[in-house]
Parts: structure tokens; C-alpha cells; sequence
């Protein structure tokens, strides 16, 4: 979202006003889920709430916006949206001037360095605090209505191996709110050099794993290096750690032959039943780029899961 935050900042930097749209509750299937967002100005759009009719007919809605935040209901039935859409978005609308800038400044600010913040939306207008994390939630009373959601890179993704699986896993999860650490233990790695996408690249011991790697429910980590010998240390460095998920690039094979080794040698079974061996869902893929898209799908699955 940073690029939506930018263009915020640099309209209301020039004079104009910026309008954000933004879903604070969706039901049914709809476009656009609770979170999705974009800034509206008389001439631009950044930013998307599910695209279609209804994110057209709120374009048009926030260009001509005035008065303080509000909620819009809309509700998506096949006769209006053309489509096969069922449900109904709650969508806060807001007017972003001088007064927010520094809130806008903050935003923009804490997400340029990969980090997160709580997000605030109220008849109040925005609030934003850095360096802090909190669940979705939506409510209205008697004092009004509060949406509350966590802006910015929440996971952290620890690509353990830096070669061509793991520049691909890098290209695709780009895409993703995800913060993206690459770690392999060889120096001058031509594929970390051209490996523009991840947000943290170090060289270090795979001994040594365990004190570069966040624990916690939105840590995810694939090993990907380039031996079985390596992937069995990098394991090994990663038992006892708390972690959202761990996958392991191998052939089912080679999974059966190291988790029989490991095991053999005191490796607690519930933290080898913990790992995604094979890695990725199973789509036949065979190149790095397949195998990347794979990997993400299950990474995906495993956050809509919970």
C-alpha cells in the first residue's frame, strides 16, 4: 500500500484534496475484501476495493465527497453489478487535507522501512501508531463506528538458501504483505546479487540460524539450500523455534531418507510432523518459477486457513 500512501501524501502536499475508500467489512462473495483500499483525486485512482461496477460507482462517489468520514453500504446482487457477485461491502469514506499530513507522513514513513502500524478509521477521521500490530475489527454503537487493522509488512518471510528457487520465491512473494529475508552461508552468490525483490539479504552460518530468524505466529521459513547435508543443518539450527510455518524444498524421497536420520539421532518427532516436506502444493511443478508459484500458493492457504 505504500505506493497509495505516497500519492496521498504528495496530493495533499500540492494543494488538493485525496478521498480514501476504504473496506472496513465485506459478506458474501464479493470483490474486495475488508482492508482493501484506494486514495481517489479529481484526476487519479491508486489503490483498488475489488474493481467492477461498484468500485467505478464509488470513484465517481469520493470525487464529489464533502463533510466529515461516513459509512457506504453497498450491497452487490447480480442485477446491479452484471456479474455474479452476492453480498455487500461497508466502505468508510474520508477526506484527507493539511490536518492529516502528519499522520500520512507517518504512515508513509513506517512502511518504507518494512514495518507495520495499527490503523485507525473513526467519524473522528484518521488515526495511525507505528511500530504496532492489532487485529481487524469493525464496530458500531452508540458512539459510532471504529474499524482497526494492521497497515503494513506483518509476516516475515526467512528464505533460508539463496539461490534460483529462492530468487523466484522472492519475485512472487513481492507481490504479497509479506517482509522478505533471504539468508545463505556463500559470499558473492551471483542469484542473491540479482535478487532485487527481498527486503533483507545476509550472508551467514546456517549453524547460526536461530539468532537471525523471528520467532513468533508470523514467522514463516523455507529451507531451500543447496544440499541435503545444508538443509539438515539449517533444520536442526531451527528445533525448539517458534514459528508460523517451516517448509522444506526436497524430492518425498529425501524427505523419508534425512527425517529417518534426524530421527535416528534424538530429533523430536513433533517438530519434524511440523515441517511442510515437500514443500508447496503439489501442482507438478519442475522450475524455479513453478515451483516458487507452488510454495506461495500453500503460504497463502496456510494464512486463509487461520
Amino acid at each position: 500500500m505504500i505506493e497509495m500512501w505516497q500519492h496521498a501524501r504528495d496530493t495533499v502536499h500540492g494543494g488538493d484534496r485525496a478521498i480514501l475508500v476504504m473496506v472496513v467489512e465485506h459478506e458474501g462473495s464479493v470483490p474486495g475484501t475488508t482492508g482493501a483500499a484506494m486514495i481517489v483525486t479529481r484526476d487519479t485512482v491508486v489503490g483498488t476495493v475489488g474493481g467492477g461496477v461498484a468500485e467505478h460507482e464509488m470513484i465517481e462517489r469520493a470525487r464529489t465527497f464533502h463533510g466529515p468520514p461516513e459509512l457506504l453500504d453497498v450491497e452487490h446482487t447480480p442485477e446491479a453489478s452484471g456479474s455474479l457477485c452476492s453480498g455487500h461491502h461497508t466502505m468508510a469514506v474520508m477526506a484527507l487535507g493539511p490536518e492529516s499530513l502528519a499522520i500520512i507522513d507517518s504512515i508513509v514513513g513506517t512502511l518504507s522501512k518494512h514495518r507495520a502500524g495499527i490503523l485507525e478509521l473513526s467519524p473522528d477521521g484518521i488515526a495511525f501508531t507505528p511500530g504496532a500490530s492489532a487485529p481487524t475489527s469493525f464496530s458500531t454503537g452508540a458512539k459510532g463506528w471504529r474499524f482497526t487493522t494492521t497497515a503494513g509488512l506483518v509476516h516475515t518471510l526467512t528464505i533460508v538458501g539463496g539461490g534460483h528457487c529462492s530468487l523466484a520465491l522472492s519475485r512472487v512473494m513481492a507481490t504479497l504483505p509479506f517482509k522478505i529475508v533471504v539468508l545463505d552461508d556463500r559470499p558473492d552468490l551471483p542469484t542473491m546479487a540479482a535478487n532485487s525483490f527481498a527486503h533483507t539479504l545476509d550472508v551467514v552460518s546456517y549453524a547460526d540460524l536461530a539468532e537471525h530468524i523471528e520467532e513468533g505466529d508470523r514467522s514463516w521459513v523455507v529451507v531451500m539450500t543447496y544440499g541435503h547435508a545444508h538443509d539438515e543443518q539449517a533444520l536442526r539450527a531451527l528445533v525448539g523455534l517458534e514459528l508460523r510455518y517451516l517448509g522444506l524444498l526436497a524430492s518425498a524421497s529425501k524427505v523419508r531418507q534425512l527425517f529417518d536420520r534426524m530421527r535416528g539421532e534424538a530429533v523430536p518427532e513433533s517438530f519434524l510432523d511440523s515441517i511442510f516436506a515437500p514443500v508447496g502444493l503439489s501442482i507438478g511443478s519442475h522450475t524455479p518459477e513453478e515451483i516458487a508459484i507452488s510454495i506461495a500458493a500453500e503460504i497463502v492457504q496456510e494464512i486463509n486457513r487461520a
